[in-house]
This record gives C-alpha cells, structure tokens and sequence, in this order.
C-alpha cells in the first residue's frame, strides 16, 4: 500500500488556477465517495483552502493516474494543461509535506494560525465520509501532533498571522493609516471574522458586513460594533465605504465590472480600494480595468508577507528539525505497516507445516486421547511460535534498514516463501 499526494499551492500556480480547482466544504463528502469508489482508492482526503488545493490518497499501486481522472472529471479541467502547477509525493514524501504545511512553513504567511485547523476539518470530514481509516488517519493525526509542536516548541506561530493580517496591513499600505476609514466585509465566515478584529483594532471609524446570510452578518457584526445591511443593499455600502475586503465562499464572482461602475457614478470620482482573499475570487478581476478601482487578489499579499518571511527563516530552520524528528517516527511506523503481508505469509507458513506433521503422524497418534491429541497440537503450535519471535523481531528491523527490501526479500527466500508481499499466500 502507497501514500500519494497531489496538488498545487501558492507558489506552483496563480489564483486564477487555483480557483479552478477548489473544494468548498459542501462537496467534499461527494467528492470523498468519488476517489474512494469510482476511482479505485482505499483511503482518501481533500485539504482545500485559499492558497492549496491538495489529494492525499492510500492506494496499491504507485501511479497517481487516478488523481487526475478525478480532477479532470470533478472539475471539468484539461490535466494536461494544468500538469506544470502540480506537484505529487508518494510515501514518506507525502508525510514529510504535510507536516511542513501543518506547521504553517509551507504558507504564503509563515507561521499563519488558520492551516492547522484546516488541516483538521480535512482529517474530519475524511472520518465522517469513510475514507480515513488507517494510513490517512495516522497521517493526519501526525501532522497535527507536528503542527502543534511547532508553534509551542518555536516562535514561528507567535504573534497573530494569517491571510487576514497581511489584508489589513496592505490596506494600511494603501491609506498610510486606517483611523477614520469606512470599511466593509463581503462575508462572515471565519477570515472575515479574523479580518474585521484586525481591522476595528486598527482603527477604522465604520465597519459594515454584508453576507447572503444576514443573520450572519448580523452575529459578526454585532461583536465587533459594526452594522449589517442585507445582501441587496451591498452596492449601496460600496457607495459609501474607503476600502471592501472580500471573504465569501460563493462558487463564481459575487462583484461584476457593471455593478462597480454604477457604484463609480455615485462615488464621483473618490477611488474604491478591494481586497479580494477569497478562493474562488469573488470580484471579477475585469474591474481593473474601470477608473478610480484598485483591486489586490491574495496573490498581491506576496509583497507583503516577504518581511514576515525573513524574519522568520531562523525559527523555519528550528521547524524543520522537528519535523525532520517526526518523519523518522512515521517513516518506522509505516515501514512496519510493509511487513504485515511478509509476517502473515509466515504464520501461515508455520501452521501448514503443523497441520503437515500432524497428519503425517496421524496414524501414530491415533491412540491417543483427544485431551493429549489436544496438547501435542499446543506443543507443536508452541514451538513454531518460538521458533519464528526471533525472525519477527528482525523483520520489524529490517523493515527500516536502508536494504530493507533486500533484507526482507531474503526472509522469504530463507523460509521458501512466494515472492513479493503482494503475491503471497
């Protein structure tokens, strides 16, 4: 059984790429039956969020050919086209990535506080849909044992950091400061509700929040001092606001060029400042083109986060130990995972060779008592069991050998058993 790994992030492929191929949250138990029943995999689980798009799989072969039918065919995408964006790991590669992403080293903002919860909304809607059982979950439930490691045992998590801050401190770029300004939020989920804290904390004199959801937007609001309008009326906030920020979930574009340039007319001639975090976008990236409207996606924030990046490259290097540390953990537990088949064959091969004498001597014992017939059973049974400790013990260790596989496949030789573990028994 092999761990694969398919996907793209921030520095493989734009926003516009990525948005194609996002999973939000309602189709991912879909999506999840779908790699574990039409395509063939044992295990599976889908990490989705605004900077990656990643498959982590359980499967006996080594090809991920069936990774990207299923993008192919789910997203409606030429993999062909989108292949120089992906990168793909198998085995401890995968393990090794995954802890480095729960760890917040492999974000657009190192050390960013939201990936590793995201990590665990992947490992439980895998749990509550089937596919994580044994090799998923273990990995997983590692990269969150790394993850919260990384930012108790370092200062790379230390401070507050997330998609959101760099949004806030970009829009402070953009006004020089943000006391007196006027803003609103698209969206109420949980980066909008990390960037209206960021922002009343800045200083802002007004926050609106607009969602399709107004009881939402009312909650968010509501604990910040702010004021919800319903979903109708966002135009006429965007009338009134210096800067939006967008966070919503929506499939397509929410904001579209005509909307803007009505918003322009009233505004007459005052910029319009959007920031737009969101994955897929929500703002049509064509109202660029419209005077007075500046608008950053979250490929913009690279600029910003760059400062955070080399502050931070000494507390990266102490992450990288421990997670160098926890991949010889995992790399020994999923090798002894390897030895299952070899171990079983073994067994097997013992209890033939008892079955064989016991009836090869069963003539000679046919006097006996079914009590003793019992008790030359256990002895036989006994002594196999001893015999092979000594060969377990050394098949566990061998398993992690670097000739591991030479090692093992003498074991087999040495016992006159089939070849590979996948062909025996």
């Amino acid at each position: 059984m092999h761990i694969l790994a398919l996907g793209l992030n921030h520095t493989t492929a734009p926003v516009e790429v990525r948005e194609k191929l996002a999973f939000p949250e309602p189709v991912l138990p879909q999506a999840l039956r779908e790699l574990t029943g039409r395509y063939g995999l044992h295990e599976a689980a889908i990490l989705s969020t605004c900077n990656r798009a990643e498959i982590y799989a359980a499967s006996e072969g080594e090809s991920d050919e069936g990774l990207w039918r299923f993008l192919a065919e789910v997203h409606g995408v030429d993999p062909e086209a989108l292949r120089p964006h992906f990168y793909h790991h198998r085995d401890s590669e995968v393990a090794g990535h995954l802890f480095r992403v729960a760890c917040g080293i492999d974000s657009l903002v190192i050390g960013e506080s939201q990936i590793l919860a995201q990590v665990r909304t992947a490992l439980e809607a895998a749990q509550q849909n089937g596919s994580a059982r044994l090799l998923i979950n273990e990995l997983f439930q590692r990269s969150l044992h790394v993850g919260k490691r990384a930012r108790s045992e370092t200062e790379i998590g230390h401070g507050r950091l997330s998609i959101s801050t760099a949004a806030v401190e970009l829009a402070g770029q953009v006004f020089d400061r943000l006391e007196g300004r006027q803003a609103l939020l698209l969206g109420a989920g949980e980066m909008a509700e990390l960037t209206a804290q960021y922002l009343v904390e800045s200083g802002i004199s007004k926050l609106l929040v607009v969602n399709r959801t107004h009881e939402r937007a009312r909650d968010l609001a509501r604990r910040f001092q702010g004021e919800a309008l319903p979903f109708e009326q966002m135009a006429t906030a965007l009338g009134t606001v210096d800067i939006v920020i967008s966070s919503t979930s929506a499939p397509g574009f929410v904001i579209l060029p005509p909307a803007i340039q009505q918003v322009m007319r009233q505004r007459r001639g005052r910029p319009l400042f959007r920031i737009d975090i969101a994955v897929p976008r929500d703002i049509d990236p064509a109202v660029k083109q419209l005077d007075n409207v500046f608008l950053f996606d979250i490929d913009d924030l690279e600029q910003v986060v760059r400062a955070n990046r080399q502050e931070r490259e000494r507390e990266i290097l102490k992450v990288q130990g421990l997670i160098d540390e926890e991949l010889k953990g995992f790399q020994h537990w999923f090798n002894a995972q390897g030895t299952g088949p070899l171990i079983q064959s073994l067994h097997r091969h013992a209890e033939a060779l008892r079955r064989a004498e016991l009836e090869r001597w069963g003539a000679k014992l046919a006097h006996l008592s079914e009590q003793d017939r019992q008790l030359v059973e256990s002895l036989l049974r006994g002594y196999a069991n001893k015999m092979l400790h000594q060969p377990l013990v050394q098949i566990r260790e061998f398993a992690n050998a670097e000739d591991g596989y030479l090692r093992l496949d003498t074991v087999r030789q040495l016992f006159g058993l089939a070849g590979p573990p996948e062909q025996e028994g």
